[in-house]
């Protein structure tokens, strides 16, 4: 085994190890993605019902449903990423030969991961600028900042979480054609 080798087992080791560490908390995230999107069920029902009966919608629904709808998606990001379990287009992949597809799961990763970064520093003048000025919604005066702050957290863990990917490399072939992993 030359160096080259071992190099790419130490650090798909360190990858296992660090997706090991990781895998909890993105669960626990993605638990909380869940809740906000069940609140969200919640909260238009209960809306929709309070417009039947007492002809009084309540006034907060669309910011609320709008902030846990973002909360929803960048809570379940990491672990998304982390599993590869989302939309992807495999035909041309899985029929390529594994070296191959090894170099395509990489780029995969640093396109991801520059995407993530790129937005990463679009959204932190955004959160300072809520932060400094206390910016609150316009009917539930809710604030704005600790809403916005899960968007550039979300990303560092999902940067993390194209890293993790990009060490380990690509799914089996059993994965990309919709059978489980096992």
């Amino acid at each position: 085994m030359d160096s080259a080798e071992r190099a790419d087992d130490r650090l798909a080791a360190v990858a296992r190890r660090l997706e090991a560490y990781l895998a909890p908390i993105f669960t626990a995230l993605a638990a909380l993605a869940a809740i906000a999107g069940t609140s969200i069920v919640a909260l238009i029902g209960v809306s929709v019902a309070m417009r039947h009966v007492a002809n009084a919608p309540l006034h907060i629904t669309e910011e609320l449903v709008g902030l846990l709808m973002t909360a929803a998606f960048f809570l379940a990001l990491p672990l998304v990423t982390l599993k590869a379990e989302h939309v992807r287009v495999s035909i041309l992949v899985v029929n390529l030969p594994e070296p191959v597809r090894r170099w395509v799961a990489i780029t995969a990763s640093l396109f991801g991961l520059a995407f993530c970064l790129w937005y990463f520093i679009l959204c932190l003048p955004w959160l300072e600028f809520a932060f400094e000025r206390t910016l609150k919604t316009e009917v539930a005066r809710l604030l704005m900042y600790p809403w916005m702050a899960l968007i550039p957290a979300s990303l560092l863990l999902t940067m993390l979480a194209f890293m993790i990917r990009g060490a380990l490399g690509p799914p089996p072939r059993q994965a990309l054609r919709g059978q489980t992993r096992t």
